[in-house]
């Protein structure tokens, strides 16, 4: 028999071990290298639209997203009160898959279990991609038949591939955590006077929440920015320790023509970050691993099962890119009288025609 072709990920991410499940489930062998000493997931929780969990279900991962909570979604003004809802009946219904709310490391952990934490390599930091094989800091490398980039937002096989500078700067700041709070949480988004915030249920008794703003990441600034929502948003940061809060800058990229060279390619926020106001962010990088996936078994040449790839996401992510610097402008509008019309038009909008409205962004591709 001939033997079985090796993949090399880079990066032990939600898209990275995705990535890694999706290529076993291709035939392949698949390694994860992660540079970080340990394996230990980032962020505090996280949105999965129905396409992330369509995605889930491809990788044999069913269970891991039904028992995720099933999460409603809200445009609330920021005292709370609703500008528009989500009957999230309708919206498992239109799309064949609920909207779900995950605590980053739930699904980090989930991911880490299916594939086999024996098949993630720490401490391996890659100093560079060349004709299918890896190099790292410590002088080791390894060949293989595919190399697949989900390192991140500073992909370094992305700067050996594609050579195209730093990541774009949105001038946008956020701050998140994950605050243990009692009883039901009006979930949702809250918009703000140039800030938007938001609340969603982890199930235990965990709600995640966000808050973004025009400005510097300075945990200074919080208390100011979340006196003006609602206390159930106030609530949550109020109970999430100084130490638990994470802040930092947005960035995304500009999208480009290709992220494949050879037989390497890239895969989520190392192909093509976007800011999160889609909530696109992990359920993207689901979507690519299976198309990834599916390309490689379609098709035994593996720069022809790239160009597959690269059909398959380009268009859409590029859509993804665009449509979450649109949202976060509807999000962030700082003057007051565009506020009072973006609220009127929004709360005029029937349902069917929000639903419709994320066709782009979450109905199959």
């Amino acid at each position: 028999m001939d033997r079985a072709k090796h993949a090399a990920v880079v990066g032990a991410g939600i898209g990275g071990l995705a990535a890694a499940i999706a290529l076993r489930q291709a035939g392949w062998e698949a390694t994860v290298y992660e540079a970080a000493p340990e394996v230990r997931p980032l962020g505090a929780g996280l949105s999965i639209w129905p396409n992330g969990v369509r995605a889930l279900r491809a990788l044999d991962l069913a269970d891991l997203a039904a028992a995720a909570p099933r999460a409603e979604g809200a445009l609330r003004r920021a005292d709370g009160s609703a500008l528009a809802e989500f009957d999230p009946d309708a919206l498992e219904a239109r799309f064949g898959a609920p909207l779900v709310g995950f605590h980053r490391a739930d699904l980090h952990e989930g991911l880490i279990d299916a594939l086999r934490p024996d098949r993630v390599r720490t401490g391996m930091r890659v100093a560079s991609v060349e004709d299918g094989e890896l190099r790292f800091d410590d002088r080791s490398s390894v060949d293989a038949d595919l190399i697949v980039g989900a390192d991140g937002l500073n992909s370094t096989v992305r700067a050996e591939l594609l050579g195209d500078g730093q990541p774009r700067d949105s001038g946008l700041a956020a701050f998140r955590g994950v605050a243990d709070l009692d009883g039901p949480v009006p979930a949702g988004e809250w918009w703000g006077s140039g800030s938007v915030a938001g609340l969603l249920p982890l199930g235990q008794g965990r709600v995640y929440w966000y808050l973004a703003h025009r400005g510097q990441p300075d945990p200074a600034a919080l208390p100011g920015l979340v006196s003006e929502y609602g206390e159930p948003v106030r609530e949550a940061v109020d109970r999430t320790a100084a130490d638990q809060v994470l802040a930092h800058r947005l960035y995304d990229r500009d999208p480009v023509p290709g992220w494949s060279r050879g037989k390497a390619t890239l895969l989520g926020d190392a192909a093509h970050p976007m800011l999160p106001f889609l909530g696109q962010g992990a359920g993207s990088a689901l979507e690519d691993a299976v198309a990834l996936g599916a390309a490689v078994a379609a098709e035994p040449d593996v720069e022809a099962a790239l160009a597959g790839y690269e059909r398959a996401r380009l268009e859409r992510t590029a859509a993804l890119v665009a449509g979450s610097r649109k949202a976060a402008k509807a999000a962030l509008l700082g003057s007051r009288v565009g506020r009072r019309l973006r609220d009127a038009l929004v709360s005029r909008v029937p349902e069917s025609m929000r639903l419709r409205q994320l066709d782009p962004f979450v109905a199959p591709p």
